[in-house]
Order: structure tokens, then C-alpha cells, then sequence
């Protein structure tokens, strides 16, 4: 038997490793961590400005194949899921809702911004993806009379 599982293990090809992040978005702060084969690097912050969004953008292009998850918190992720979407980042937007009762199967109690931002790429590892749709530029324009 134990040569059975010994020689199972070794014809069955490693999985290709891919790359996850979460981003934690509130009115000033955006904080990204990256998880690679489910071990997280240390958190990124970035202001939730234009310039600073489309640097976010830039860097994770650069990642091919990462999936990006973020929440959607009122306005504050709006932009930033437009900048993304647009540069070509595959990109999952999830209900809070979801996002806390993730959180709680985890059992991760703290809430810092980090700890946030982890569960979220967490997310987006282990649950199916969903691509966020873009709005379309009729909708963009009637957003910015309102």
C-alpha cells in the first residue's frame, strides 16, 4: 500500500503555480497581499487615488494569470475595479456578506485591513471564479451626472 501511494504521488504532475490576491479597499487606503501556492506575502498599501489605482493596475498585469478579489464597498471599489478591469486583471467583486462569512469558516477573528485583504485572496483561491462585469460606457457617463 505504501508503495502504491509512493508511486501515485509520482506520476501525477504538479499543479502549474498560480498567483491570488485580495484587496482591501476603503475611502482612503487600498491594501493588497498576494498569495502564491496558499502562502501570503507580506501586505502593499496604496493610496485609492487615480495615479495610485492605475500603478496597482500596471503591477498586476505584470503577474499573468493572477485573480484578483475584491469587496464591493459602496463607491470606494468602483474605480478601482474599473482600472483593473480595464487593464486586463481577471477580477472577482463579492458581496461583503460573503466576503465575512468566508472569514468566520476560516475562523479568522482578528479584522485589521491585512487580515481582510488575505481572507479575500483566500477567496479567490478556493471558491469558483465569477468575472466582475464592466458597466457600460452609457452607464459610466450617467454615473457621472449623478
Amino acid at each position: 500500500m505504501i508503495m502504491a501511494n509512493k508511486q501515485l504521488k509520482n506520476t501525477i504532475p504538479e499543479a502549474k503555480p498560480t498567483l491570488f490576491a485580495g484587496i482591501d479597499v476603503d475611502a482612503e487606503e487600498l491594501i493588497l497581499v498576494i498569495r502564491k501556492n496558499g502562502k501570503p506575502f507580506d501586505p502593499q498599501k496604496f493610496a485609492n487615488t487615480p495615479a495610485d489605482r492605475a500603478r496597482l493596475a500596471r503591477k498586476l498585469t505584470k503577474l499573468p494569470g493572477i485573480i484578483v478579489c475584491l469587496e464591493a464597498t459602496g463607491v470606494y471599489h468602483f474605480d478601482l475595479a474599473l482600472a483593473l478591469h480595464d487593464a486586463g486583471v481577471l477580477l472577482m467583486v463579492i458581496n461583503p456578506k460573503a466576503s465575512h462569512n468566508f472569514a468566520k469558516v476560516l475562523m479568522k477573528n482578528s479584522k485589521t485591513d491585512a487580515v481582510d485583504a488575505d481572507t479575500l485572496a483566500e477567496y479567490a483561491a478556493r471558491m469558483d471564479f465569477v468575472a466582475w462585469t464592466r458597466p457600460s460606457d452609457e452607464k459610466l457617463a450617467l454615473r457621472s451626472f449623478a
